[in-house]
């Protein structure tokens, strides 16, 4: 069985991301429309938010125990990863420890022009992973680091199209804005990223932390 890890992410976790979202979404997307959504996350993201994105890595219990959901680890501690059926799949080794697959990212960062605001920019899971609570549990642990940082709110935008994101992001808390129109009773803003790709932005009200007693 597998055990699952939550790291930082790292500007070396670039290439298998871009790699994984290749393969990922390979089985409801061509090659080259697979290829043309890995470009949605250049190098710049792990350069400059690596602190604030997250990696979920995959390896085998030593002890054979059994799955477990994602614990944390600390900055440059263990690596995560997971692996397609039968093979490992594409991850790195961090500092002093072994290769982990990868099993899930989450690539955000907090806004220097909104300083209230955090952004939730591209999530993946290894499609073997999904429905498990690996997601909920990255977007748990980026809203837990968001509120420390004084940030009041998260933001993030879905296709119309994408049907299962907007239950998802729903069922984190998200409200989506008001738009221009309406698409399955959700609104929706026209040309948000430009002609013909019409959003749903999506807004989650952060709650601060409770106060320490005295």
């Amino acid at each position: 069985m597998a055990h699952l890890t939550l790291r930082q992410a790292r500007e070396e976790d670039h290439a298998p991301i871009v790699a994984s979202i290749q393969t990922w979404w390979g089985e409801t997307r061509t090659p080259e429309e697979a290829r043309e959504l890995s470009l949605l996350l250049p190098r710049l993201f792990l350069q400059h938010f690596a602190a604030t994105s997250l990696i979920v890595e995959r390896r085998p219990d030593a002890d054979g125990s059994g799955a477990a959901g994602p614990g944390e680890a600390g900055p440059g501690e263990a690596d995560t990863g997971e692996a397609g059926p039968g093979a490992a799949g594409p991850g790195g080794a961090g500092p002093g420890g072994a290769a982990g697959a990868l099993a899930g990212f989450l690539v955000g960062f907090h806004s220097p022009d909104r300083p209230g605001t955090a952004y939730i920019h591209f999530v993946g899971v290894h499609p073997e992973l999904r429905h498990q609570g690996v997601a909920r549990q990255l977007y748990e642990r980026f809203f837990a680091r968001a509120v420390a940082a004084g940030r009041q709110e998260v933001r993030s935008i879905v296709s119309p199209a994408n049907k299962p994101s907007i239950a998802f992001h729903h069922s984190m808390g998200f409200r989506p804005e008001d738009g221009d129109y309406e698409s399955d009773g959700v609104p929706v803003h026209r040309d948000y990223d430009g002609p013909g790709h019409d959003r749903i932005s999506f807004r989650r009200v952060l709650s601060a932390p409770p106060a320490p007693e005295v």
